[in-house]
């Protein structure tokens, strides 16, 4: 007389079943909530060392290192140092390839011949 057999196809639990079920709700709900505090705490560390992971010291990103031309103006045959290279047909023309320095610039400058001083 104990236990009442329910049909396997039946959606009810018999009585040993419906505690089961709930202590195994209970803890499926607290590993869901133990997995979505892993989660968040891996995307915040995530979201917190990324940018370090991106920049080098010493590195621009995203940006050509700067350059300096020697340009001579076509009217006067003066040259100076610009840090951008000029246009094609302005009025100054570009004499050499650019210098990664200023110093650098400095030194093609002395030593051309064709710039008037």
């Amino acid at each position: 007389m104990g236990t009442t057999k329910t049909n396997p196809l039946s959606q009810e639990p018999s009585s040993g079943d419906a505690i089961r079920s709930s202590s195994d709700t209970g803890r499926k709900q607290s590993l869901v909530v133990i997995m979505k505090k892993i989660l968040l705490a891996t995307v915040a560390i995530v979201a917190f060392s990324a940018p370090s992971f991106a920049a080098e010291k010493g590195k621009t990103v995203g940006q050509a290192p700067p350059s300096f031309y020697l340009a001579q103006d076509s009217a006067t045959m003066k040259c100076q140092i610009v840090e951008t290279q000029p246009v094609a047909g302005g009025s100054m023309k570009v004499i050499g390839t650019a210098h990664p320095t200023k110093a650098s610039a400095e030194t093609a400058l002395k030593a051309d011949k064709t710039c008037a001083k």
